[in-house]
């Protein structure tokens, strides 16, 4: 990381929001620039600089004058106006939707409340789940049951031993614009029934 030289000032329009696990900023409680997101995941910031990113510091911060209102409103702006795609499988009665677009900030979709708005109204099943297994990915499911349940937690799971920078091996029910961890404790129920 160049974090060092990089400088905040005039890039308002390069800054997003992206999301890493908890333990990641325990480590080096005092490094970025952090917001509270859940009790396993924080939002931190990154500087686009088009091949990749580097992380905002305090240092950074304060040196371009902003507050970190300011960074967090930057951020949420032009992650609103990045473009992505839905894809969608039905497995076993239930709706699963992936958002994966090649920016870097698919799981940084999940701080977009109207989004999540969006998919719960439109919901067919009894709860909607959210999964952000890494940065790469968010998995929105549509879910009946315990069935939806244990083939969220298992795609989750799945997606995040693959991903380069996991972020939470545990999903989500969204309710109320709230994100509330769920563990599955599997009897080993059949997820590969007839869609």
């Amino acid at each position: 990381m160049t974090d060092k030289k990089l400088t905040l000032k005039g890039q308002e329009q390069n800054v997003y929001p992206v999301l890493r696990h908890a333990s990641m900023v325990k480590k080096y409680p005092d490094r970025w620039v952090v917001k509270e997101h859940t009790a396993d995941t924080r939002v931190l910031y990154a500087l686009d600089q088009g091949e990749g990113y580097g992380l905002i510091t305090p240092d950074m911060l304060v040196a371009a004058e902003w507050t970190a209102e300011q960074l967090y409103a930057y951020a949420m702006d032009n992650l609103q106006q990045l473009p992505y795609t839905v894809k969608t499988q039905e497995v076993a009665g239930n709706r699963i939707h992936f958002i994966s677009p090649p920016d870097g900030y698919a799981a940084s979709r999940v701080l977009l409340d109207s989004l999540l708005r969006q998919f719960d109204q439109e919901k067919q099943g009894d709860s909607l789940g959210v999964a952000i297994p890494h940065q790469d990915v968010l998995i929105i499911a549509d879910m009946n049951g315990e069935v939806g349940a244990n083939l969220l937690a298992r795609l989750t799971y799945d997606f995040a031993s693959k991903g380069q920078v996991p972020i939470a091996v545990l999903p989500f029910f969204w309710e109320n614009g709230e994100l509330t961890p769920f563990l599955v404790v599997s009897h080993d129920a059949d997820t590969k029934g007839t869609t």
